[in-house]
């Protein structure tokens, strides 16, 4: 009987308990993404925008991105006029950087200024993407020597 209640205990009420101790913690991606398209759609974003960033958003929900930051990011490529291709490479390479352990808006701002750069030399397209990229890699790898230390 002792041990049904502590099994009872360990499996029931433990986890009830931190489920309401910890709401912000127990949201599902889900419901994350879904009240980051409401605050999106709000702010003015069309829906082929945030259907084109969904996969890279719930990856950087996963990583525990903040909303806000997330939200901060796509309103200013949405502001910018980012689309396409353009606009799917660049959340991919915040999303990857924030899988990284980065903070998601240091890794808008590296995969901008890359961006950025690249254009301001001319570049476009592919070369534009593969620049973004390439600063992705070096982030990385700056995280990582930095986590060792």
């Amino acid at each position: 009987m002792l041990k049904r209640n502590i099994l009872f205990i360990a499996f029931v009420f433990i986890p009830s308990v931190l489920t309401v101790a910890l709401p912000g913690h127990c949201q599902t991606a889900d419901a994350a993404f879904a009240q980051l398209k409401l605050e999106l759609e709000k702010e003015g974003a069309s829906s082929e925008f945030i259907n084109a960033t969904e996969s890279s958003v719930r990856k950087m929900i996963k990583f525990s991105a903040p909303a806000a930051g997330i939200k901060t990011v796509l309103m200013d490529l949405w502001n910018e006029g980012v689309k396409g291709r353009a606009l799917k490479n660049a959340v991919t390479a915040v999303a990857e950087l924030v899988a990284s352990g980065d903070n998601v808006l240091e890794a808008a701002k590296i995969a901008s200024a890359a961006a950025h750069k690249a254009e301001a030399e001319g570049l476009s397209g592919f070369s534009v993407g593969m620049r973004v990229k390439k600063a992705v890699q070096d982030r990385k790898a700056y995280l990582k020597v930095s986590e060792k230390q």
